[in-house]
C-alpha cells in the first residue's frame, strides 16, 4: 500500500484577506446605509403624521366650538346675543383680539354650554352664559407652543381654572370674521380681523387657519428656511428643523347667522 504525503495547509495570503475584509466592508456600509435609510423614512412618516393629526384634532375641535357660538345666548344681558365676547377677560381686552403682526389671534367664544361645562370640562351651572376662550401659548416653557383653552365667567368676571393645553405643536393661529349682511339673506360680505369689527352681532362666520408641528422640542429634518402665508397675517419665516404644515377652514355660525340684525355691541 502507498501512502501519500499529506496536504500542506495555506493559510490565507494578504491579498485574500485584504479583499474579504474590503467585501466585508462593503456588506457592512450597505446594511447601514439601509438602516438609516429605514430610520429615517420612519422619522419622517412619524413627523407628518403627527402633524396630520394635530392638525385634524384643532381644527375639529374648534369648529365644533365655533358652530356652538351664540347657543342660547340670544337673551343674556351680558352679551345680547353675541356669538364671539368683545369685552374684558381679565387682562384680556378685548377678549377677542388680533395679534399684532404676525402674532396669534385670540377667539373668545360666547355660549351657555348644554353640557353645563366649559372646553374643558368644568361645571358652570344651569342656564349660565360663559366665554371659552382659545389662544396660542407656550405656558409650560417647553419650547413647544400649544393651544390653550380656558372657561370665563362673564358675569363674575372670573376665570373658571388655568388655561390648559388641548393640542401640541400648534405655533400659530389666524381668524377672520365673515360679516353677513341682515338685508340680503344674512349672506356673507367680507371677511376681516377682530380689530375691524364694529357690529360683532353681523358676524355669521369665521375662517381660521392654523400653522402646525408635530409637537416636538427640537425638529428632526434638515434645517432649512420655510415660509407661511395665514389668511392675513404677514409672511410668516422658519430657519429650523421642524417640519410644519398649515390647515385652514371656514365654519358657520349656526346660532347667529339667522339672527343678524337685532343684536348689536
Amino acid at each position: 500500500m502507498i501512502s501519500l504525503p499529506p496536504r500542506r495547509q495555506y493559510g490565507l495570503s494578504l491579498v485574500e484577506l485584504l479583499i474579504a475584509m474590503a467585501l466585508g466592508l462593503l456588506l457592512t456600509v450597505g446594511a447601514l446605509q439601509m438602516m438609516l435609510s429605514s430610520q429615517n423614512i420612519f422619522r419622517t412618516t412619524d413627523t407628518l403624521s403627527r402633524i396630520q393629526e394635530n392638525g385634524r384634532f384643532s381644527l375639529n375641535f374648534l369648529s365644533k366650538s365655533i358652530r356652538m357660538a351664540g347657543y342660547n345666548s340670544r337673551e343674556d344681558e351680558n352679551t345680547n346675543g353675541i356669538a364671539f365676547w368683545n369685552g374684558a377677560c381679565g387682562a384680556s381686552n378685548p377678549c377677542t383680539s388680533n395679534g399684532a403682526g404676525s402674532a396669534s389671534d385670540q377667539i373668545a367664544i360666547v355660549l351657555d354650554p348644554s353640557n353645563n361645562s366649559d372646553c374643558l370640562g368644568n361645571d358652570v351651572g344651569d342656564n349660565n352664559v360663559i366665554v371659552n376662550v382659545f389662544s396660542i401659548a407656550d405656558l409650560d416653557n417647553d419650547q413647544i407652543s400649544s393651544l390653550y383653552c380656558r372657561g370665563f365667567n362673564i358675569s363674575t368676571n372670573t376665570w373658571y381654572s388655568n388655561a390648559q393645553p388641548l393640542v401640541d405643536g400648534v405655533e400659530n393661529m389666524q381668524v377672520l370674521y365673515g360679516v353677513s349682511d341682515p338685508l340680503a339673506n344674512n349672506v356673507i360680505t367680507n371677511y376681516i380681523s377682530a380689530d375691524g369689527v364694529t357690529t360683532w352681532g353681523d358676524i355669521g362666520a369665521v375662517r381660521i387657519s392654523l400653522l402646525i408641528n408635530n409637537g416636538q422640542a427640537i425638529g428632526s429634518g434638515d434645517r432649512v428656511t420655510r415660509t407661511f402665508n395665514l389668511l392675513d397675517a404677514p409672511t410668516i419665516t422658519a430657519t429650523d428643523k421642524h417640519s410644519r404644515h398649515a390647515f385652514s377652514t371656514t365654519i358657520t355660525i349656526n346660532n347667529i347667522i339667522y339672527q343678524s340684525g337685532d343684536s348689536n355691541q
